[in-house]
């Protein structure tokens, strides 16, 4: 179960160069096909933290194509995790842990300016009465969701994100259902496993999440294993069971053009979506990663959703594939 204090840091007496405490945050304006999102790292281990705040609006793979980028990644380490202000511009609270206020003052005239509000409680990937993908793999580097000590500690949160945005001169209001996330535990840079995190969200009453071992040289219908994720239904968390994600993908890269989403919760509904790009860029959240970063538009039934969904390809494991071959 997660808590209040789990806003605070979680390092141990030892902490070794590649613990992690990590946060993700996003919103969109999907008339503009903009997408932002304030992603941050911190390393108690080396005393710095890391931090990615970036904004798309183009179909691109190429990252020089992106919007507004301001990666950083020897900031100071905060001496507080649920409250700081860093020298590249973000300040950061956590009221609680479903509430949270993000103010970001960066260059060429981009700012960022909103607050986070939780719509349910964090779902704690590891918590059998939330989860019923829940195991025990603290210690696994193989487990039920395939990423070992890296997400021995996460939940994701369906949320609400209003207020305001600019990039570049050009100001927006947000008011927006996403969904964010926080992860602790060892976090190496060699040897992470490939998986994908996806979500849509179709209003306040209803919104699907899920995370995917992923292994990209299957063909679409096998690459993804559904690991853990659950369905938000009229202010219920139904975790789910089982599921299928295919990605229909450009020929020229790892980038997709389709997806088609299935999941069935604890209850036996079955929820399915399908969607379509409005905007994507490269991402490297770390640079031992290759992570196509895609703002979808979805479409389940009569009703129009938005989220987000990001592939993890690791570099030291993707490489090499025609030496292999």
């Amino acid at each position: 179960m997660i808590k209040d204090q789990d806003t605070a840091y979680h390092t141990p007496d030892n902490a070794q160069h590649d613990w992690a405490e990590t946060h993700y945050f996003y919103c969109y304006v999907p008339e503009e096909k903009l997408m932002a999102w304030v992603y941050f790292v911190a390393r108690a281990g080396v005393g710095a933290m890391v931090v990615d705040v970036q904004f798309i609006q183009d179909m691109s793979t190429n990252p020089l194509d992106t919007l507004y980028t301001d990666i950083q990644q020897h900031l100071p380490l905060p001496k507080k995790l649920e409250e700081f202000n860093l020298p590249n511009g973000l300040t950061y609270k956590a009221k609680n842990i479903r509430d949270y206020r993000l103010d970001y003052q960066g260059v060429d005239d981009t700012e960022i300016h909103v607050d986070v509000f939780g719509l349910m409680e964090p779902y704690d990937i590891h918590d059998p009465a939330m989860d019923p993908m829940a195991k025990d793999d603290k210690d696994a580097s193989v487990n039920s969701s395939g990423y070992g000590a890296a997400y021995a500690n996460h939940f994701d949160m369906t949320c609400k994100v209003k207020g305001q945005i600019k990039v570049r001169g050009k100001s927006y209001d947000v008011d927006c259902v996403a969904t964010m996330d926080h992860s602790w535990g060892p976090r190496p840079e060699r040897g992470m496993s490939p998986m994908s995190w996806i979500n849509a969200h179709f209003g306040e009453d209803y919104a699907l999440q899920a995370i995917w071992s992923y292994e990209p040289r299957e063909v679409p219908e096998k690459q993804f294993k559904f690991a853990h994720g659950y369905a938000l239904v009229n202010g219920q968390v139904k975790g789910c069971k089982e599921g299928s994600l295919v990605v229909t993908r450009n020929k020229f890269d790892r980038f997709g053009v389709a997806f088609s989403l299935k999941m069935v919760d604890i209850d036996g509904n079955t929820h399915e979506a399908f969607g379509s790009p409005l905007s994507q860029s490269h991402w490297a959240p770390y640079s031992c990663t290759y992570v196509p970063m895609v703002f979808i538009r979805w479409q389940s039934g009569d009703r129009i959703g938005y989220g987000n969904s990001q592939e993890n390809n690791p570099l030291d494991r993707e490489t090499g594939s025609r030496l292999r071959a």
